[in-house]
Order: C-alpha cells, then structure tokens, then sequence
C-alpha cells in the first residue's frame, strides 16, 4: 500500500517538476556529495494511523463471484464447492464454455454445498466449470500518513523554485491523485539545517497529509435458518 502510493506521488513529481531529472526522484536519499545526483527530491513516510470510517466497524454487504474448475474422472457425479452457493445463480458448463441445464443435466445442494451431475462428465483435466455467488462483507479503514518530501540542490534559489513547483504540482494533481483513491495536502515546511548536509548543498523538507482507504474483502458465513420463539 505504501509503495503504491509513493510511486504515485513519484510518477506525478517526475511529471511535472521540470528542473529534477526523473532519475534523481525517488525514495532514497541520494548520496550528495556527488555532483550528478543535484538536484534531487526524495519522499519518505513518518508515520501514518487508522482510523475507522463512521462508527464501529464500516462494511458493506456485497455478493462475490465465485469461480471453481474440476477435473473429471469418469465415474464422479459429486462435485463439492469451496463455499455454500446463493440462490438462485449457478452457472455450470461441462466442458468450459458449454452450459449445461440445472434439473436437466444436474441438480444442486444448497445446503450441502455441491453439485450433482445426472452423468459422470468425462475424464478430463479442469473440464468442469463451476461459478456461482457467495455472500462476502468488504471492511473499509482510512489511513492517514504523513510524507516529508524533501528537496536537495547546490543552490538555494533553485532549491526553493523546485520547492515551490512541488507544491503548485500537489496541488493542480489532484484530479490524478483522486483518481488513484489518495489525497495529498501540503501542511508545511522547514529549511534542513547546514550542519545536516554538506557544505554548499541547500534542503528543504516539504510536511504532507496524505489519507487513503483500505478495503478488505471476506466471506460471509449464510444464514442457514432463522428461529424465532414466544415467551
């Protein structure tokens, strides 16, 4: 998640930040006392927290398609799934690509969770097809990051344009940014102090929020039966 959000925000930089040859922006700090590697931006993640979107935990319901392949063996009529099927939606093809007929060509258990074909399909390597719905739960959590983005040059009013070329580029990208699920907002900044680089080499560290969401997608156990009691 991290890497892909860096490479982003490194793809939009190289982009638009004219003055930095494309190579000299990554995620490393370049060696600076080598001439080539000037000017450079680099982008490091501080920290980052969770926090849940709306109260307790966030999730919404969906159905998940479920794709499954068999091999035959001649004999076998029985074909047990990996997951117990939603009705109605069964779609059965014996070999892939020709469908076959519930009731007709086989029947199914829902609650057992397989599928019985009238005649054994034919010996045969993943020759049966199975898909079907099973119901699945996707849990969503917003991760808020802070990124310094730091600028290095061998002089301090190129060091400074670049600065101000980043900022201007965050802020025109962020259609691009919105696109890829991320949002980015400069907060800040600060001179890095002389006694940190070498001498006649100027950075500047740019503070950013970035925020994103993480999904995670899990099946759900079906309701089998629902009991209901007076008292």
């Amino acid at each position: 998640m991290l890497s892909e959000i860096e490479n982003v925000i490194i793809s939009i930089l190289q982009k638009n930040v004219e003055d930095v040859p494309k190579k000299n922006v990554g995620t490393k700090k370049p060696d600076l006392n080598v001439k080539e590697n000037l000017p450079a931006i680099s982008i490091a993640n501080i920290d980052f927290k969770v926090e849940e979107v709306g109260i307790g935990r966030s999730f919404t319901a969906k159905n998940n398609e479920v794709k499954e392949y068999f091999s035959g063996d001649g004999e076998k009529v029985n074909f047990i799934l990996a997951k117990k099927p939603l009705k109605p939606t069964l779609i059965v093809e014996y070999p892939p690509g020709e469908r076959r007929m519930e009731n007709t060509d086989y029947i199914i258990d829902y609650e057992g969770g397989s599928v019985n074909f009238r005649s054994p399909p034919e010996k045969g390597s993943n020759n049966v097809l199975i898909r079907y719905l099973a119901p699945a739960e996707i849990k969503s959590v917003k991760l808020i990051m802070k990124y310094h983005i730091d600028v290095w040059s061998k002089d301090e009013s190129q060091r400074d344009k670049i600065t101000f070329d980043i900022i201007r580029t965050l802020l025109r990208g962020e259609e691009e940014f919105d696109l890829k699920g991320i949002i980015i907002k400069p907060i800040g900044g600060f001179n890095i102090p002389a006694n940190e680089v070498p001498k006649e080499v100027y950075g500047k560290t740019i503070e950013c929020l970035v925020e994103t969401y993480l999904q995670v997608e899990t099946l759900l156990p079906r309701i089998e039966k629902i009991e209901m009691s007076r008292k």
